[in-house]
């Protein structure tokens, strides 16, 4: 039976069509989600997902019982649930700022404060880090704005504003660093044929439509992909240093080199995060957690590639036009035995592009 399906969604001002895979909840096959964190947009679903993501939550708490005794604390991007403001006070924290920009989420954790008992230690504050003021400078900042591209969600800026303006200068950050990586991969190849968007995402994708006033082509998160995937190997493109030299800014070349035959038309990004120094990564390829990798498209149509061929990347990030939250531009080159090919895509924060390209066009279909 066919689970791929044309539904029509609706969102402020409007309705398009997608494809959407009927086929329910099932881990042991890839799944398409809009990627929205960078928009940003989440719902109740995305939330319990990322509360229930014990890998996630065993990397952080770890983290916050060994830095948080004895330390005040920022929580940047507190979400529904407080999550790290109460691992930081159950870790030993004397005090904690929270700080939610989202007047629903806001709402939500307000209600949540309430239900605590040691919830004076707690001090809820809605609006951006970047707009906050403290009368004492926090010994240790956690935050959890990482994308699914890890810059996406405009961490860079907002935690150098925060080492900047907010924390003492020898304050801890949790997490320490977070690194993008690259490899080249065939969308049809991931799902085998035809694929719509997991039908529990479409909410989400509404939420990016109505917030930006209209469709366009939506990040491409892709759950339940794994290394088997990759055509070639793999390059970081970004690299975060929390607790180190904060680039906003970034231009990165790398050279990926096809290690099986096969086909590639694009990329799938990932990140690796480390909430302590050395610590155990959390890989959003290989382990199953909220995070997931990114579908971005470079070539029209997918080109047949051999072990030895290679492609060429220039991977160029900055902060968009609101200041926060980055554009990125991949360029891309790949060379085999039958010439040369060129394509690029760019991920921007305030997206214009709608079907411009054949993934978008099948995925969103004409009327």
């Amino acid at each position: 039976m066919d689970v791929v399906e044309t539904n029509r969604i609706g969102y402020a001002g409007g309705a398009v069509d997608v494809l959407v895979d009927t086929a329910g909840w099932d881990a042991s096959r890839p799944q398409l989600w809009p990627s929205v964190g960078m928009y940003p947009c989440y719902d109740e679903l995305l939330y319990d997902l990322m509360t229930l993501d014990e890998v996630r939550n065993t990397a952080y708490r770890t983290a916050l019982e060994r830095t948080a005794p004895g330390r005040s604390a920022l929580d940047i991007g507190t979400g529904r649930d407080l999550n790290w403001a109460i691992e930081a006070v159950a870790g030993g924290a004397t005090e904690v700022i929270a700080v939610e920009g989202m007047p629903e989420t806001y709402e939500m954790a307000r209600e949540r404060l309430a239900d605590l008992e040691w919830g004076d230690r707690i001090k809820l504050c809605q609006g951006l880090s970047t707009d906050l003021n403290l009368d004492r400078r926090a010994e240790l900042c956690v935050s959890e704005i990482i994308g699914d591209i890890g810059g996406a969600e405009g961490a860079a800026v907002v935690l150098a504003d925060a080492r900047r303006r907010l924390t003492t200068p020898d304050a801890v950050f949790v997490p320490d660093s977070c690194a993008t990586f690259a490899g080249a991969v065939c969308f049809d190849d991931i799902f085998g044929g035809d694929t719509g968007f997991f039908a529990e995402s479409l909410d989400l994708l509404s939420q990016a439509f109505t917030i930006h006033n209209g469709p366009f082509d939506v990040l491409l998160g892709v759950a339940n992909a794994g290394p088997d995937a990759l055509v070639t190997d793999h390059a970081r493109l970004e690299q975060l240093e929390f607790n180190g030299d904060l680039a906003v800014t970034g231009d990165t070349s790398a050279t990926l080199t096809v290690r099986r035959p096969g086909r590639v038309d694009g990329l799938l990004l990932w990140i690796e995060l480390r909430c302590l120094p050395g610590g155990e990564p959390v890989n959003s390829l290989t382990m199953r957690t909220n995070w997931m990798p990114v579908y971005l498209p470079l070539f029209e149509r997918p080109r047949q590639v051999r072990p030895g061929d290679r492609l060429d990347l220039g991977f160029r990030y900055a902060p968009a036009e609101d200041g926060v939250h980055p554009d990125y531009s991949v360029t891309a080159c790949l060379h085999t035995a039958d010439g040369e090919a060129g394509g690029e895509h760019h991920v921007r924060h305030r997206p214009t592009d709608f079907r411009a390209h054949p993934v978008y066009e099948r995925l969103f279909p004409a009327r």
